[in-house]
């Protein structure tokens, strides 16, 4: 007699649209930009009924919103992975613009930069976006351990400077794709973090432990 297969539960189902979305969400952005990345297009590439979206996502700000929280998740384990064989502060700190390149020039590095950037025209959009894009930035900080001397906000300032460098980077790299000369321009900005460290003009803060 064939074993009964095993109907997914409400909260599986609902999990696994979720999903379908957010994949199908990053290929339209990557592939066409905000504009154009509809919540009708989300749905086809998803497979995924314009009802069921509506029931997860009632807005196109809503959709965009869920995109760039669970980007950011993904984004955090692959961060904790990269950096928990590097021991030294400065080791840490320098590895920065290595892996925000190699995180934040993928299709959904490249997604949530279009979002962003959609925002700019789309209030709504901003208005759930902006906490959402305070609370990221602030869990940031956790992986940095930074600060420049007598200032706490040299921290942030030094974070915003790597992302934003390597978001503008991903750019180019689409509109100028020779990935070599990109990655000689993040291999500049480590060298240029390396003379901060040495000038002083950099520093990093012992992890606290408990």
């Amino acid at each position: 007699m064939a074993e009964k297969v095993r109907r997914r539960t409400q909260a599986e189902r609902s999990a696994g649209t979720r999903d379908a979305l957010l994949t199908a969400a990053i290929d339209a952005l990557h592939a066409h930009g905000y504009a154009a990345a509809s919540t009708m297009l989300v749905a086809e590439k998803a497979g995924v009924s314009r009802g069921a979206m509506l029931h997860q996502f009632p807005t196109k700000a809503d959709l965009m919103t869920f995109v760039v929280e669970a980007v950011f998740e993904q984004e955090v384990r692959h961060y904790r992975d990269y950096l928990k064989d590097i021991d030294d502060p400065q080791q840490r700190l320098l590895a920065y613009p290595d892996m925000a390149w190699e995180v934040l020039s993928r299709p959904s590095g490249v997604a949530v930069l279009e979002i962003l950037q959609g925002s700019r025209s789309d209030p709504q959009l901003c208005e759930k976006l902006a906490p959402v894009q305070a609370r990221i930035e602030r869990e940031a900080l956790d992986f940095t351990h930074l600060a420049a001397p007598g200032d706490a906000r040299g921290a942030m300032a030094l974070m915003r400077l790597v992302v934003w460098a390597i978001r503008g980077l991903s750019v180019a790299q689409v509109l100028a794709p020779a990935p070599g000369s990109i990655r000689d321009s993040v291999k500049v900005l480590k060298r240029l973090m390396e003379a901060g460290l040495q000038t002083g003009v950099l520093s990093v803060e012992p992890e606290k432990t408990t």
